[in-house]
């Protein structure tokens, strides 16, 4: 007994300590090919096209909008350089913008299409009567003159390449109004593709170039074979030829990963700062894309686009009286000065005395990890300090996370962070069944003093249950907001309405220019000031001085979900389901020890949604391997036998009232060995093998303390009630840690046949 509580409470200690694991190198995430979108148009539909996940099997993803009446003709479609918009033109020559971030199931020619966003910067090249205009993401063209050229692409800086009539390829400044002639000349009577870069990419311009009449090797034409060659060409270096592929949309492919040296046909030295992608494979995702749709009915055209962050920025919701405020690490520089003290409460006093000064410099650290067919942007908030009950300190971090998908940009997932290990995050998801769209601006709720966050999805200042987080439903399963809690053991509590306090529109805060994005947008004027800012992945020093930049940078650097973003889901809190392995006294009198094995998890996914009871069920098998005289039923009667070994099968039912503590119950029927028997100290063989030993009753306390990287430890202590003649009620002591714990999905990236309630 002794020894199993020394390794109970060192199993405890060792379970419970919150160690460090580094994650996934972030960098290794941006695959080339993961931001490569294809729009289609044909067949009465629009389809856009993505890399899904896993990337190994080179799929594509698919979101549809259909065309009413599907004969309708769309003469081009043109992607924002963010995926949120796109420019098409039906066959009456009118332009049109959809927004795709909302929910679009059909389009026809006569709609009027709303947008609950802008693209400040955004243009679109359209072109009609011989002109080329640049269309803003409204379609109108404003007071930009519309050159005659044949065709126009945009640049991610705002330069525009303009092609002529006399096959003239000319960049643009829209901002100085230089101009600059290249030396590439597009052959008379070829069908010729613009296509522009983005900021840092190695190539600002290139073309592609369908000559008919030329033979596989780009020779002169002769009159057996004519196979239309396409050509990527850099019009700044025509001489230096970067492939010619006999298929269009290898072709395309490879061109944009040629912007950034990604193209395995591109021998500049840059080229090898960017992973390599294989000519088969580009090949491959060709030929997939064509065998998963019809493919000689859609028309398509290809684009890289980028992540948005301003877009998906929080409009972030304080309670009143609240006294800290999210700023840049750099602030410490003017509470210093003002201290009168090196205690905390002389830096806090300092701190208050800059009065409005403290929103003034709000900031918002952001990172963005590339996934097949999401993106995650962070938003990481720091504050100076955490004033709230039960533990203030220094320095602290909290963030959102949004995943966001790139076939349009619409959220799929808004992760919120919370407290500690064992606290879960709050969490809402698109793809729980039934869950509706998420709507733009995205708004956030901070806790008081201690800045935990939540999703305000309804945008009403208040946590509700099933609408903010659905993906935790039971009060004991997710944190909310806890303004008005002030117990030491406020960790431990369920979860009630009356620890929230609402929040005004005085309490909003937004970036410097949310308006531009969002017109009308509800925000107090003196509280448009947010900025963003890089995440500082790279931390000056490891120990610094407590009040100081670089210590308030090592604290972002140094957070769980910074280095492993997957952490923000906490899959061990109150896990669905976990698989438990044990040891412990099972019984008293028997004084064995005994080894366990038990799937537990909670009735809505255990049994597929069916008993949806705010319980956990528990189907465990247990064993004891050494031999001991007990009590069973042989023939009727109550006898004491020397048990070789017992197996044991229980079913359970757990009822937790907090997210770490509960009651459980128990039936647990046993079969025991008594191949041998024990007279006068002399074992010997015994005609008898297994046999029924009877029911135990379990009834008793447990409590769970989740881990995030070692495995649950559960203890469950209580009575056995059971058939004996002697000890009929005995005391138990469970110890099991739980692994292959699961809640849901707590990766990142888009799958085949995931759930899209925005088509």
């Amino acid at each position: 007994m002794h020894l199993l509580i020394r390794l109970s409470l060192g199993l405890g200690l060792l379970l419970v300590a919150n160690s460090t694991a580094l994650g996934e190198d972030p960098d290794s995430l941006s695959q080339p090919l993961n931001d490569i979108v294809a729009v289609g148009r044909g067949g009465g539909e629009i389809l856009l096209a993505n890399l899904a996940q896993p990337v190994a099997r080179l799929q594509w993803r698919f979101r549809e909008i259909a065309v009413s009446p599907s004969s309708t003709a769309i003469v081009d479609v043109e992607l924002s350089s963010d995926g949120t918009k796109a420019l098409v033109i039906f066959a009456d020559g009118a332009p049109r913008v959809l927004d795709l971030t909302e929910r679009i199931t059909r389009i026809s020619v006569g709609d009027v299409f709303a947008s609950q966003h802008r693209l400040p910067h955004q243009l679109f090249p359209y072109a009609a009567e011989e002109r080329v205009c640049l269309l803003d993401d409204l379609g109108q063209s404003g007071e930009r003159p519309c050159p005659e050229a044949a065709a126009a692409s945009v640049h991610g800086d705002g330069r525009v390449l303009y092609a002529y009539k006399d096959s003239r390829l000319v960049v643009v400044s829209p901002q100085s109004g230089v101009r600059e002639e290249l030396p590439y000349r597009v052959p008379l009577g070829a069908n010729f593709q613009l296509l522009a870069g983005h900021q840092g990419d190695m190539r600002d311009f290139l073309v592609l170039v369908t000559e008919p009449g030329t033979d596989q090797n780009g020779a002169t034409p002769v009159p057996v074979t004519r196979i239309p060659v396409t050509k990527i060409i850099d019009p700044r270096q025509p001489a230096a030829l970067l492939g010619q592929f006999t298929n269009p949309t290898v072709a395309a492919l490879r061109a944009l990963l040629e912007f950034t040296g990604a193209g395995a046909v591109s021998a500049t030295p840059e080229a090898s700062r960017t992973e390599q992608v294989s000519e088969s494979t580009v090949e491959t995702l060709a030929a997939h894309l064509k065998d998963q749709t019809r493919s000689g009915e859609v028309t398509w055209s290809f684009y890289r686009v980028t992540a948005n962050n301003e877009l998906y920025a929080p409009i972030l919701e304080f309670a009143d009286n609240e006294p800290d405020y999210p700023s840049d690490v750099d602030i410490w520089q003017a509470i210093r000065p003002l201290a009168h003290g090196t205690s905390r409460a002389d830096y806090q006093a300092a701190y208050a005395s800059l009065g409005d000064r403290r929103w003034s410099r709000c900031t918002s650290y952001v990172r963005t990890l590339s996934y097949p067919g999401t993106w995650l942007i962070e938003y990481w908030f720091y504050y100076p300090f955490d004033e709230g009950k039960s533990h203030p300190h220094l320095h602290d971090s909290e963030h959102l996370f949004v995943e966001v998908d790139k076939l349009g940009g619409t959220v799929r997932n808004v992760f919120a962070s919370d407290h500690d290990s064992f606290v879960a995050n709050n969490l809402y998801s698109t793809l729980v069944k039934d869950s509706p769209p998420v709507a733009l601006p995205l708004f956030a709720m901070v806790e008081l003093a201690k800045h935990a966050m939540a999703p305000d999805l309804n945008h009403d200042g208040r946590f509700t249950r099933g609408v903010d987080d659905n993906l935790h439903l039971e009060p004991n399963a997710f944190w909310g907001l806890r303004d008005r809690s002030s117990k030491v053991h406020f960790l431990m509590e369920p979860y009630l309405a009356s620890m929230s306090l609402p929040r005004h529109r005085d309490g909003r805060f937004a970036l410097a220019d949310a308006e531009a994005i969002y017109p009308g947008l509800d925000v107090p004027s003196e509280h448009l000031v947010c900025t963003l800012q890089p995440f500082p992945d790279d931390p000056p020093c490891a120990h610094c001085d407590s009040a100081t930049a670089e210590a308030a940078t090592a604290y972002l650097d140094h957070h769980p979900d910074a280095r492993a973003p997957e952490a923000i889901y906490k899959p061990y809190v109150v896990p669905w389901r976990e698989v438990r392995l044990g040891v412990g006294i099972y019984d008293w009198s028997e004084n064995r020890a005994e080894v366990s094995l038990g799937l537990v998890g909670d009735f809505r996914h255990m049994t597929g949604g069916v008993l949806p009871i705010p319980a956990r069920l528990a189907l465990e098998f247990g064993w004891k391997p050494l031999g001991k005289d007990i009590a069973v039923h042989l023939n009727g009667v109550s006898s004491d036998v020397f048990s070789k070994s017992t197996l044991f099968a229980g079913v359970g039912l757990e009822r937790l009232i907090t997210n770490t503590q509960g009651f459980y119950s128990e039936v647990t029927p046993k079969w025991v060995e008594i191949s041998e028997r024990v007279i006068d100290g002399v074992v010997s063989p015994s005609g008898l093998h297994w046999q029924y030993g009877g029911v135990s009753y379990h009834a008793g306390y447990i409590l769970e303390l989740p881990s995030a990287h070692k495995g649950n430890l559960t203890n469950s202590i209580g009575v056995v009630i059971r058939d004996a003649p002697s000890h009929p009620i005995l005391f138990e002591w469970r110890v099991s840690v739980g692994f292959l714990r699961r809640r849901g999905r707590h990766d990142f990236g888009a799958r085949l046949g995931d759930r899209n309630p925005y088509e």
